[in-house]
């Protein structure tokens, strides 16, 4: 390493908001390296290029200066020009304004309210039925049949728009807010069974495979044998957020004593708010 090269910092090294960024990065966006919500926004500035840094947060452990980011406690929040922005979907957005190039939503004001449309149906009905599904730990024949359900809505969707992608002919915004939780089917399929290759949604396991080929899917992945580790835990009240860290496996842990709700920032009691 010369002189003039800086090591570059690990994603779980814990930087607070005025740690200095290197040179070149222009934001920096808190996470958690399983949190689908949080992969969100990883998405969009890998698909934009746009030069960050990333600080995971163990959700079990947050300091207490990350509640003046977000008050609810939750990742992801993006850190840029000064200001801070969170909640997944307004963070997205906002990456994708304020880095306008290249653009992830269609210009047609129809064409982009219908990709609204089509992530917002995902995230208001079909994340909850993922997670249901989840908690339940088994093929529960009605948890089972919601999910597929909103599946199957997708691919009404997908067959109204006769392209490959919810953006039309190449990954846009719409596609990388559904996305995080198909990647994670394969971990879905480890603990309940629920195999979405055997669905009647041929077009939406044709965008499966698509995504999956896509650079920016790929950059931002996880490993799948991780994912699996880590929500056997969470779907049992024992999150251990720091799966993954540095080559860490997970340790044991007490039950966490707070019902699964359908959110990835599952938290102990006492990590929940400010602790000041």
């Amino acid at each position: 390493m010369t002189s003039k090269e800086q090591p570059v910092p690990s994603s779980d090294e814990l930087r607070t908001p005025d740690a200095p960024l290197l040179p070149g990065q222009v934001c920096r966006i808190y996470s958690m390296r399983m949190c689908p919500y949080a992969q969100r926004a990883r998405l969009i500035a890998a698909a934009k290029g746009i030069s960050h840094d990333i600080v995971n947060i163990d959700l079990n452990n947050k300091p207490d200066w990350f509640f003046d980011l977000n008050p609810y406690g939750e990742v992801p929040v993006v850190l840029h020009k000064g200001g801070h922005v969170y909640e997944s979907l307004i963070a997205a957005e906002y990456l994708e304004e304020a880095f306008p190039e290249p653009k992830l939503f269609s210009e047609d004001p129809m064409v982009k309210a219908y990709e609204r449309i089509y992530y917002n149906h995902w995230t208001k009905k079909g994340i909850p039925a993922f997670y249901s599904l989840l908690k339940a730990g088994y093929p529960d024949p009605e948890q089972t049949k919601r999910l597929i359900d909103h599946i199957s809505a997708l691919e009404e969707y997908m067959v109204k728009l006769n392209k490959p992608y919810f953006h039309g002919e190449t990954p846009g915004f719409s596609d990388y807010m559904i996305w995080p939780w198909f990647e994670r089917m394969p971990m879905l399929m480890d603990i309940t069974e629920f195999n979405l290759s055997a669905l009647s949604c041929p077009c939406i396991i044709a965008w499966v495979d698509h995504m999956w080929k896509n650079p920016v899917v790929q950059h931002c992945k996880i490993e799948p044998e991780l994912l699996t580790q880590h929500y056997a835990l969470y779907r049992k009240g024992r999150p251990d957020f720091t799966i993954g860290a540095d080559g860490k496996a997970a340790p044991s842990q007490a039950a966490v004593p707070e019902a699964l709700e359908n959110l990835d920032g599952l938290r102990e009691a006492h990590t929940r708010d400010r602790q000041k």
